[in-house]
């Protein structure tokens, strides 16, 4: 068969391609490259053209050709593979040649193939490897019947591409004569990232995409600049999903259009890294700790209305982390020193009507570009400027109005708009009226709808959209008016399983706002979200209660961004404080949503308008989560007194025995963190004093407390049977659970027994790793003093090169624990210098502190301090761990991390 005497046109077969890692081939030998390209050239050309195929286009060494049929694309795959196979290319290390096959609509136009389906096949290639001929799920259906005799595809599965659109059901073809063996796809789903799958098609910014990708490769910090409904957040993913095999440890979104508190900027980009917050450092220290090593990307979306802060935070991470770069999207420039802008230019008029024709046919699968209908959307795209939500937005109106009754509508509102005058709309003023117009034509419970839903921050589920939006709790006349609103481009729906989630662009979240405020219905619907919220935390009251508290975190972590609207207009705006505390009463472990800063904040607000606490109990409770969030955020004890004390009163008064008994659990820990040993064991005994009586979580709470009291005192058999209860009561896998093993580990320690304290130390790391906990670092660190002590270094090395990976991420404070287990492998293997150093270093950092080792620190220092004096003069110690206590942390960490490559593996 020989190439086609016409183009293929309509429903096409698109074959892409690309030699794998030739860069480097051509920094070698480029003339060996060259002579090896131009026989790729010649061999790949014919097997195209000798099978029916239409090569349109070549760049560098890819080549991009259409078929009229998927198996003759099929066929030209397998032959370019078999010549390439059996041609000598050893003198540039040979070629392997990655093919992709696709199938779908394309507009052809002067030799040259325009649409979507040239954009999966290209991303389609991108992720395969040399050797290797991937095809679409479209082409595999096209060919399933029609293959060689001896081919089968290999279903490779579901695969995300970096267009971010729908997955694609990817196959390998396999034929006996050619390698089938690769490994995995280089697809979104193995590379580290969050971002979010796109409901539609990148169109027409591939150019601002090459050109951003440039800025990131110069520089560490872009931004994208431009109006609302520009496409800056859309163009800002896709080019964080073309650099990931640029930034090993990912590509990152940090959405900060649903936070409006500054103090939050830094806490949502931790977030999404599972960096956590602890006691001794502020967060942004050990967020740039954790950031040091790593080699990653940052993509801060929609800055504008917290520039100040995102400045501060973003120039803390360029000028502290070198591996990171951050691509910005905002209404205007950040203003950091070597900082690069790209303005968003409105899409060119060919790429504005490709926009529109996609997004029509996903409106309505009948819409086709024609000779007759293409010149009026031409008019609607320059019309809407080229913005690209507007762009859409009209779009989603085919199904009642064809693309001239659109042209004539639009001319109309514009004309009411601008007076006549068409050459005075702006960019924000299209905007606008674009939506404008899109709410102007529903009807009025939809545009009802479209305004209330302008409530939630971040998203919303049905129920909540029924319960704040609908009037009689109609729930499918509800569900019926959002599709509908969906269909429109108003409301983006997210699906994972069952589940489904809505939201707005920030751009109609805002004008929607406006409607509400203007329609005197913002304060009623504020204060529906807020009884809703309110009622949600209230009905997961059963999972705290049941020691549930992963699945009560994943229940709430989605709805942060709402219940920080419903406190900061029930508390902080003091619409309705009563409401607002009686829904902080019921969060009872706040900080696993939030960090404890945060939600000590909380916290404190409502306390300031105590005289306004609806009961005792609820006051009781308010007391009780400031007592745990002082100590997390490291509060002097003395004040976590008086709180706790105030609380034992206030919780009498309300006579309820849980509330009794884990205020005066607060109180005995807040006495046991003071020594006052005594003080303690009388107030958990008054706690505990009637178990019977008290709720499993109030009597697990009082006696994991009193188990850690006793440990502290040194009342080894006391503690172990309280711990030895706590792990058998709480729910496997929680965090309280492991933290029962965990201490009973360091009790087994103690008492001698150490084949039980590495059982223990191993339950408790399996369940913190489980569920992310930052206690994971100190599992490990025991972990690795166990091992010591049996002599296993090599077991050892192993633990403690994991808990160094995972120390920056969970702050400071477990970093002397860890160095100090450093110090004594140091010197059980020999290294006496880096051992003292690092032991002063460690030794340092208690003393500062004022704390005490626990039972297993204290045991590996004692044994450091022992190995040394066998090996070193007292003056030798004494001079090396002075300079260890005058080291930085940073430094510290590195030389923990050198005897790795001295000592072990």
């Amino acid at each position: 068969m020989s190439a086609p005497e016409s183009r293929p046109s309509g429903t096409v077969t698109f074959l892409f391609s690309d030699i794998e890692g030739s860069t480097l081939r051509w920094q070698r030998d480029p003339q060996a490259m060259a002579d090896a390209l131009a026989r790729h050239n010649e061999l790949f050309r014919a097997a195209i053209e000798s099978n029916g195929g239409y090569v349109f286009k070549t760049v560098g060494d890819a080549f991009y050709a259409a078929f009229a049929g998927a198996p003759e694309a099929v066929a030209a795959a397998l032959a370019a593979q078999r010549a390439l196979n059996a041609e000598d290319f050893s003198a540039v290390e040979g070629v392997r040649v990655r093919i992709a096959l696709h199938a779908g609509y394309a507009r052809e136009q002067d030799g040259d193939y325009f649409g979507t389906t040239l954009n999966r096949v290209a991303r389609l290639v991108s992720i395969g490897h040399g050797g290797q001929t991937l095809l679409s799920g479209t082409a595999a259906e096209l060919v399933r019947d029609a293959l060689p005799p001896d081919g089968e595809l290999r279903d490779l599965g579901a695969h995300r591409l970096k267009d971010l659109a729908r997955p694609e059901r990817v196959f390998q073809l396999v034929v006996p004569d050619l390698l089938d063996a690769f490994p995995s796809l280089r697809s979104l789903d193995y590379l580290p990232n969050n971002l979010p799958q796109q409901l539609t098609s990148f169109i027409g910014r591939a150019g601002i995409v090459e050109e951003v990708k440039a800025m990131l490769h110069e520089h560490r910090l872009a931004t994208l600049v431009g109006a609302g409904g520009a496409g800056k957040t859309r163009c800002a993913i896709q080019t964080g999903a073309e650099l990931l095999n640029r930034y090993p440890d990912g590509v990152w979104l940090v959405e900060l259009a649903p936070i409006s508190d500054p103090a939050l900027v830094t806490t949502t980009i931790a977030r999404v890294l599972g960096v956590r917050e602890t006691r001794d450092a502020e967060l942004l220290t050990t967020l740039l700790g954790d950031l040091e090593q790593r080699r990653l990307l940052f993509v801060l979306d929609n800055c504008e209305h917290l520039v100040d802060e995102t400045r501060r935070v973003a120039s803390a991470i360029i000028g502290g982390c070198a591996g990171v770069g951050i691509l910005a999207t905002s209404r205007e420039q950040l203003g950091i020193s070597g900082e690069r802008v790209l303005r968003m230019p409105s899409l060119q008029e060919a790429d504005a009507v490709e926009l529109f024709a996609d997004r029509a046919r996903a409106a309505d699968d009948r819409f086709a570009l024609t000779a007759e209908n293409e010149p009026f959307v031409a008019e609607i795209c320059r019309r809407l400027d080229g913005i690209p939500l507007a762009v859409e937005l009209a779009a989603a109106r085919v199904k009642l109005l064809s693309p001239k009754a659109l042209t004539e509508k639009l001319s109309e509102r514009f004309r009411v708009l601008t007076g006549g005058s068409k050459d005075a709309v702006p960019r924000h003023h299209t905007l606008r009226a674009t939506i404008d117009w899109s709410f102007d034509l529903l009807d009025e419970p939809s545009r009802a709808l479209f305004r209330t839903l302008s409530v939630f921050v971040g998203g919303w589920t049905l129920d909540a959209a029924t319960a704040v939006c609908a009037q009689d709790g109609d729930e499918w006349g509800v569900l019926d008016l959002l599709s509908s609103l969906v269909d429109k481009s108003l409301v983006a729906v997210e699906t994972k399983g069952e589940e489904r989630r809505y939201d707005m662009l920030v751009s109609i979240r805002e004008y929607a706002s406006e409607r509400l405020a203007e329609a005197g219905e913002a304060q009623a619907a504020a204060a529906k979200h807020a009884r809703f919220y309110a009622a949600l935390a209230k009905s997961l009251a059963p999972l705290a209660g049941e020691l549930e508290d992963v699945q009560w975190q994943r229940s709430l972590a989605p709805e942060l961004d709402n219940l920080r609207a419903a406190i900061d207009w029930t508390i902080v705006s003091q619409r309705d404080p009563q409401l607002g505390m009686e829904m902080l009463s019921e969060l009872e472990w706040p900080e696993l949503i939030a960090t404890p800063h945060e939600a000590l904040r909380w916290f404190e607000a409502a306390l300031r308008l105590e005289d306004r606490v609806p009961s005792d109990l609820i006051l009781a409770r308010l007391l009780r989560h400031c007592v745990i969030l002082e100590w997390l955020t490291g509060q002097p004890a003395a004040h976590r007194e008086q709180l706790a004390l105030a609380a034992v009163a206030v919780a009498r008064r309300a006579g309820d025995p849980d509330e009794v008994a884990r205020v005066l659990g607060y109180l005995g820990a807040t006495y046991a963190h003071e020594a006052r040993f005594d003080d303690a064991e009388r107030v958990f005994a008054q706690a505990y004093a009637a178990p019977a009586q008290l709720s499993r979580a109030a009597a697990n709470a009082v006696l994991r407390m009193w188990a850690a009291g006793s440990l502290a005192r040194g009342d080894v058999d006391a503690a172990r049977k309280r711990f030895s209860e706590v792990a058998r009561c709480e729910r496997p896998g929680s965090e309280a659970h492991a933290s029962a093993l965990l201490n009973l580990g360091e009790l087994e320690y103690a008492s001698g027994d150490l084949e039980a304290a590495q059982a223990a130390a191993s339950q408790a790391k399996a369940a913190y790793t489980l569920i992310g906990s930052v206690y994971t670092v100190l599992a490990l660190s025991n972990l690795a003093a166990y091992a010591m002590e049996a002599g296993n270094l090599d077991d050892a090395r192993g633990y403690l090169r994991e808990a160094l990976q995972l120390q920056p991420r969970s702050g400071r404070g477990w970093l002397a624990s860890v160095i100090e287990a450093h110090a004594l492998l140091a010197a059980l293997s020999g290294d006496f210098e880096s051992a003292a150093l690092l032991g002063g270093f460690s030794d340092s950092l208690y003393r500062a502190r004022g704390e005490v080792r626990q039972q297993t620190e204290h045991r590996g220092y004692e044994r450091l301090l022992k190995t040394l004096a066998e090996a070193c003069s007292k003056e030798e110690i004494a001079s090396a761990m002075e300079s260890g206590a005058r080291i930085g942390e940073k430094e510290a960490l590195a030389r923990a991390s050198a005897i790795y490559e001295r000592h072990g593996r």
